[in-house]
């Protein structure tokens, strides 16, 4: 009850298609960078593409040759439902709060979502890395990040 049989590599399969989608979505974006700055992005997707394609041909032949097992969809819809919800909820925050409070936040929830005990870990993590991340965006890529229309925080 609540299990499905499945072949082994079919997850595999699955995320090398993901991949693959995530970046057809990505070329199609390619037309909007200047054609003077296009080239190393072009060789990027070009080698990200060969390397998915073989990804995905192997998982196919280890498909072929896999054994059938039982994977727990309840237990894992109990998780990925409400963590993909999350993520929404944080993309829907980003602009509202700005990136360091919804950073924090949804990295706060995710670890206790993960029933980590350490608390000291669920605070102190958390910040620490919003603010490495946000400094190095920030300061030497000079990538401004979404500040917050409700709340603003400006380091």
């Amino acid at each position: 009850m609540g299990t499905t049989k499945m072949k082994k590599s079919t997850q595999d399969i699955i995320s090398s298609l993901v991949i693959l989608f995530f970046l057809i979505t990505l070329t199609a974006q390619l037309g909007a960078i200047p054609e003077e700055s296009s080239t190393y992005p072009k060789i990027l997707m070009g080698l990200s593409y060969i390397m998915v394609l073989i990804q995905l041909v192997r998982n196919i032949i280890t498909y072929k040759k896999s054994e059938v097992f039982e994977t727990p969809v309840k237990a894992q819809l109990k998780f990925l439902l409400p963590y993909g919800i999350l993520i929404v909820v944080y993309l829907f925050l980003l602009n509202k709060i700005g990136y360091i409070f919804d950073t924090v936040l949804f990295c706060v929830v995710s670890l206790i979502g993960l029933k980590l005990k350490n608390k000291a870990v669920i605070v102190i993590l958390p910040i620490v890395l919003t603010l490495v991340i946000y400094f190095v965006f920030s300061l030497f890529l000079s990538v401004i990040l979404p500040r917050g229309s409700w709340i603003s925080l400006n380091l």
